[in-house]
């Protein structure tokens, strides 16, 4: 049932407090995060820099069309990327480069590095290339996020204490007031946590935060001495001289900036860019879970790029939309402009009355908050993580953590890559790039019919092995399937026959394997059939010294089909036992005795048959036609074929000489399912109903005597093709 007018009005206006006053406490919690050790009296600066940012962004939001329920504001994973441009400016910085034109330069580094993320977003967004965030390795972003908790945590202890985290501050931690800071501080994160995870409630973070602002103000009227005291102690966060937070510099200071320097820190700034845009898209996806809604990545993105080049104009640092504030909009039903326009009102009324702002939020509320939010950081990435994280992904998480809080964050995430690259290549390196692996005894190219020579290649077809690759080929999996397929020839397999259809490509190492296959095979007289291969698989191994026709062991065929034909037809001719056909040549008797196996039963039925001559290219049996006879092939051979989607016919297999056609659709009186097509002349004999008819009345123990033949012939083949299934299938 949706709200009165009323009801809406108040959850807009209690929405628009709520997010108005949560986005001014987070926004200078995370631009805290800035600056730190020689760069800290920069830090009202980099507040009121937050601050700007954080109102041109809801000003923004207000402004579209669209989104009306999505608040963005300055996130703390862009400005913990960004600290290590900072750092390697100011460190490039000419020592006679000093105060407000020091600042200014530092400044200016800030205001380039939104800019160049912002022009990035939009080329991204623009050329709809939001999807390629989907290939980041997941253990990299898992990585980074960890890392960026851990700097978020230091960042609340700094602004805490005051001092930045190191080994030299502990023993100072031992004595008041830092000892009580961090104390307090600590038992602030602590019902933090536990009120997020015991009340299912979008307000009660909110509530905890204004209960502690209350009692802190309420703390600081009973001395009566005002906040001097209080600052002086180290319980407020300092205040910049002129009493505001904006501008943070003069605009002719910019006229000093050291550009020498600004260009020289900006080597990480790849790394910054490709950090924002992971963590926007991420923020992104996660609102699509909250908000139970499909958003458009590359709108998306877009929309953000002109927001932040805005942001950037103005020396700002890059923001995106908040997940909690969107949250609690939609818990209170609030979408509505109006809870945009109220945010922005309070953060520019913050922006505008700095020292009124900072006097009543204590320095432990803003590290709580960044504690916080940097311990959920790491619980999600590095405890939860790791229960449904492969081992080796998870240590690619810890590896990158570690390296972070060791040595940089630019380091971490280049180690991560690094070691994301070769995870995956030992990971792919494991996947079974064979489809299917099975010998010509399971499948042949006369799977459809019946005969001899079926026969005998159920009981000689394992000497060809028949692979059917998948995927991707590169040297890890490659060469496991030559080593496979070494084994293979150890175990007396003299035909391998290797289907690339499904191949996607191969690497240049992956072809070096095929030709120390094809080496091996020539000296074991072992044959290898390439089928299936596109035309830029067959240059790139016949460039890289793969030799095929006569005297190679390599041949390469069209499809799988012709391959196997070819293999079929050079292992039976191996055999040399003159078994494909009886010595004087096939006759309507040898036939029927073939398939009927019993003389005597040959005998009675070869006069019920009728010799037919077909002419090459001539049709035997027409798809869709009419299902009365079973023919046997005395000479010849015909295609079995099915029309396919543009009329073309599709070749299924070659039938010859001592081969049966039409069984099937004879006993099931349906229409024929393929057509036989003559190669050449065909010399067959047919045995039509009427014929069986008359059989049956003449002979009935004849005619027995023939259905328990072709019904054992046809369980035979049933058993064969189940197996083949069940093995394709599986």
């Amino acid at each position: 049932m949706p709200p009165s007018p009323l009801g809406h009005v108040l959850a807009v206006l209690v929405a628009g407090i709520v997010c108005g006053f949560l986005a001014i406490v987070v926004t200078i919690g995370h631009g805290s995060l800035l600056f730190s050790g020689d760069l800290q009296g920069l830090m009202p600066a980099a507040l009121g820099l937050a601050l700007f940012s954080t109102t041109v962004m809801t000003i923004f939001g207000v402004l579209q069309k669209s989104n009306t329920d999505i608040i963005a504001i300055v996130q703390e994973i862009p400005v913990v990327a960004m600290v290590s441009v900072v750092s390697a400016v100011a460190a490039a910085i000419e020592p006679s480069v000093v105060g407000e034109a020091r600042a200014a330069t530092i400044f200016a580094a800030v205001a380039i590095a939104t800019l160049a993320t912002a022009l990035a977003t939009l080329i991204l967004g623009y050329c709809r290339l939001g999807g390629l965030i989907r290939f980041t390795p997941y253990p990299v972003i898992a990585g980074f996020l960890a890392g960026t908790g851990w700097l978020i945590v230091l960042g609340g202890v700094s602004v805490t204490t005051g001092h930045e985290p190191s080994w030299a501050l502990l023993p100072q931690l031992l004595h008041a007031p830092l000892l009580l800071q961090l104390g307090l501080m600590t038992a602030l994160v602590v019902a933090l946590f536990v009120t997020e995870r015991v009340f299912n409630s979008a307000f009660a973070v909110p509530a905890l935060l204004l209960a502690v602002l209350v009692v802190f103000n309420l703390v600081v009227l009973i001395a009566g001495q005002g906040y001097e005291p209080f600052r002086a102690s180290g319980w407020l966060m300092r205040m910049p001289e002129a009493g505001n937070f904006w501008p943070p510099v003069r605009l002719s200071a910019f006229a000093s900036v050291d550009w020498h320097a600004v260009w020289s820190g900006m080597f990480t700034l790849p790394i910054v860019i490709v950090i924002t845009i992971v963590a926007l898209l991420m923020n992104t996806t996660g609102i699509e879970l909250h908000a139970n809604r499909d958003m458009d990545l590359d709108r998306e993105m877009r929309s953000n790029g002109w927001m932040n080049l805005l942001v950037g104009v103005g020396g700002g640092m890059p923001g995106y939309s908040s997940v909690s504030l969107t949250l609690i909009i939609h818990q209170l039903n609030a979408s509505s402009k109006w809870v945009g326009i109220i945010v922005a009102v309070m953060t520019l009324s913050a922006l505008m009355l700095g020292s009124l702002l900072l006097d009543a939020v204590p320095a432990i509320l803003l590290g709580a908050i960044l504690v916080w939010v940097g311990g959920s950081l790491m619980y999600d990435w590095l405890i939860r993580a790791r229960r449904r994280l492969d081992p080796f992904e998870y240590a690619v998480i810890l590896l990158i953590g570690l390296v972070i809080v060791l040595v940089s964050f630019p380091v971490g995430i280049l180690v991560g890559l690094i070691a994301a690259i070769f995870l995956f290549a030992f990971q792919y390196g494991r996947v079974d790039i064979v489809r299917h692996e099975l010998t010509g005894a399971d499948w042949n190219t006369g799977g459809h019919v019946s005969g001899r020579r079926q026969e005998l290649l159920r009981q000689h077809g394992t000497g060809i092995v028949i692979v059917r690759l998948q995927g991707f080929l590169f040297f890890g999996t490659a060469d496991r399937l030559r080593k496979r397929v070494q084994d293979r020839m150890d175990a007396g397999a003299q035909f391998l026959v290797i289907d690339f259809r499904r191949v996607s490509g191969m690497d240049s190492s992956a072809v070096q394997s095929f030709v120390r296959l094809s080496q091996v095979a020539a000296k074991r007289e072992f044959a290898v059939v390439l089928t299936g291969l596109s035309e830029r698989a067959r240059q790139a191994l016949l460039r890289n010294g793969l030799t095929v026709g006569d005297g190679s062991p390599v041949r390469i065929e069209p499809d799988l089909e012709r391959g196997l034909r070819w293999s079929e037809d050079a292992l039976l001719a191996r055999l040399q036992t003159d078994t494909l056909a009886p010595a004087e040549g096939w006759t309507l008797h040898t036939l029927l005795q073939a398939f009927l196996r019993q003389d005597s039963l040959a005998t009675a039925i070869e006069a019920y048959c009728e010799r037919l001559d077909v002419a090459a290219g001539s049709a035997l049996i027409v798809e869709g036609g009419a299902s009365r006879d079973i023919f046997f092939i005395e000479s010849g051979t015909a295609t079995v074929e099915m029309a396919g989607d543009a009329g073309t016919p599709i070749a299924l297999a070659m039938v010859g000489p001592g081969d049966a056609v039409g069984e099937i659709s004879f006993y099931l009186q349906e229409p024929r399912s393929a057509s036989i097509v003559a190669r050449d002349a065909l010399v067959v004999w047919r045995f039509s109903r009427e014929d069986l008819g008359r059989l049956a009345v003449e002979l009935p123990e004849a005619a027995v005597g023939f259905h328990t033949a072709m019904a054992a012939l046809l369980s035979r083949r049933l058993t064969v093709t189940n197996r083949l299934v069940g093995f394709l299938a599986d």
